[in-house]
């Protein structure tokens, strides 16, 4: 009788196959929207954004002596973060400042979606991915400063959080 020693979870797609588009992804290519017309400043100035890890908990299992894992049934994702340009009105840093204020002064959570479209190489719509009903956790503050030598142009971030995000496209 032979003994299993060690857990062992092993899958290959034997299906898979090699693709056709050998072009990279460009840093420069994405445009982000919040589907509601109150963000027009905030979506024309943002600069980056960082598409969220996402990770499935494990559980731990031994069986003599030996330890192993097995995939838990919760998925985590990690907060949307955005960093834009604040505007001389700064009408896109009281967007998300009124958004904010909103939330936390109505008796019903205020979301929006917010959907990341990746552009290809060449600009044209390739992905979009929706972060279903985000709300702003967080916005930066904004430095003023008088011993800059050279104009550089005021940034702040706001954090997002939401219940998941989807490949729509």
């Amino acid at each position: 009788m032979e003994i299993l020693r060690g857990l062992h979870f092993f899958c290959i797609n034997i299906d898979m196959s090699l693709t056709n588009n050998f072009n990279f992804l460009s840093p420069t290519g994405f445009k982000l929207s919040i589907e509601s017309p109150k963000f027009d400043n905030l979506e024309y100035f943002i600069t980056t954004v960082s598409l969220p890890s996402m990770s499935l908990a494990e559980v731990s299992s031994s069986f003599r002596n030996q330890q192993g894992f097995v995939s838990g049934d919760q998925v985590n994702f990690d907060s949307l973060e955005v960093t834009f340009s604040v505007d001389e009105d700064m009408n896109n840093y009281n967007e998300v400042f009124n958004w904010i204020k909103e939330t936390a002064d109505s008796d019903t959570q205020v979301t929006n979606d917010i959907i990341l479209s990746i552009l290809t190489s060449h600009n044209n719509l390739n992905r979009q991915i929706r972060f279903v009903n985000a709300i702003p956790v967080s916005l930066g503050g904004v430095e003023f400063t008088t011993q800059a030598s050279d104009i550089e142009y005021l940034q702040s971030n706001v954090s997002f959080r939401y219940d998941y995000f989807e490949l729509i496209r």
